[in-house]
């Protein structure tokens, strides 16, 4: 027997009853109102703790590139182009291959974190650490035993700057666990798990290339409430012992002292003025004047002389302001 066919009425009413169960309900959510949810890649950490960290290896990048500066003898710039949180596969696609990557311990946390200089800043440090210019070099393979030597001392210097920027928040330790030139073949992280990815832009004279910092979300996430209360927290008093020495110091520097007796002269009379001539000041001579330490007002005097030198006897201290003696 053959299917028997719908009729038209009997098509309406199934569309009808089709349309009504799609139909949303009052008490459902909106469509607007729906955020998408990545279970391939959550949020682990928060904003706040991402702009924490960014700001933690912010100051990290200027100090870190005057130590380098100084070990390779050239001037370097360092600083942070961004702080995300990624799978650590997604981490590894971002990377160059070949590169020079180490894998490295966070005692006392159990995982791994990893840096990544990108070939064109080891080869640079290469070149310098080896008596040469630090040119920007285009060399498209991975690096020998012995360049990875060279680069391992830079690596080490770098390390040791990430403990004491660190050191505020929480006190970890950063060393190399292993070294390889192709970032897959070393064990870092299972692909899902999510990461922490500080991305440096480093300039070496001329040659121009990143560093990549890959940090465990638990190192982030454990040291989320320290992080954020060492960047409320106030400055600290002096200790004595600290105000001591600051004095003892700051005391043995000379600043200029200057007291300014303000007059004004046309442009021509200036131009006319001879050795020996007399300029008049509008000043009477029992008047106070003004004197600047360093270019700021800081007192008032009277002209005074004894055994034909000048001179001026202090009255009083000036309040606090911002008062400079250029204009004068």
């Amino acid at each position: 027997m053959g299917t028997p066919a719908l009729s038209q009425p009997e098509i309406d009413a199934l569309l009808k009853v089709v349309s009504g169960a799609t139909t949303p309900r009052s008490n459902a959510p909106a469509a607007d109102s729906v955020v998408r949810y990545n279970f391939r890649r959550p949020d682990r950490v928060s904003k706040d703790e991402i702009q924490s960290v960014f700001f933690l290896h912010d100051r990290y990048a200027r100090n870190i590139a005057m130590s380098l500066s100084a070990y390779l003898r050239t001037v370097i710039t360092l600083s942070v182009v961004s702080v995300e949180q990624f799978s650590y596969s997604e981490f590894l696609t971002a990377l160059t291959d070949p590169t020079a990557f180490y894998a490295l311990a966070i005692p006392p946390f159990e995982e791994l974190g990893a840096i990544e200089i990108n070939p064109s800043i080891a080869f640079a440090m290469i070149d310098r650490m080896l008596g040469g210019s630090g040119r920007p070099v285009t060399i498209n393979r991975a690096l020998t035993e012995i360049e990875q030597n060279v680069v391992d001392s830079a690596v080490k210097l770098l390390i040791e700057g990430l403990a004491e920027a660190w050191k505020p928040v929480t006190t970890l330790s950063f060393n190399i666990r292993g070294r390889e030139t192709r970032p897959s073949m070393l064990q870092v992280a299972a692909p899902n798990e999510i990461v922490v990815m500080v991305v440096f832009d480093v300039k070496i004279g001329e040659a121009r290339g990143t560093i990549n910092l890959c940090l465990p979300t638990s190192v982030v996430e454990m040291a989320g409430t320290h992080i954020a209360r060492s960047w409320l927290r106030q400055r600290r008093e002096l200790t004595a012992a600290e105000r001591g020495w600051l004095d003892e110091n700051m005391g043995r520097v000379e600043i200029p002292l200057v007291p300014l007796i303000r007059t004004h002269l046309s442009a021509s009379s200036v131009l006319a003025l001879q050795p020996g001539e007399i300029i008049e000041l509008p000043l009477p001579v029992d008047q106070p004047i003004d004197v600047y330490a360093g270019g700021v007002k800081k007192l008032t005097a009277r002209l005074a002389s004894e055994e034909d030198r000048m001179m001026v006897i202090v009255e009083e201290r000036c309040e606090p302001g911002t008062s400079h003696a250029g204009g004068a």
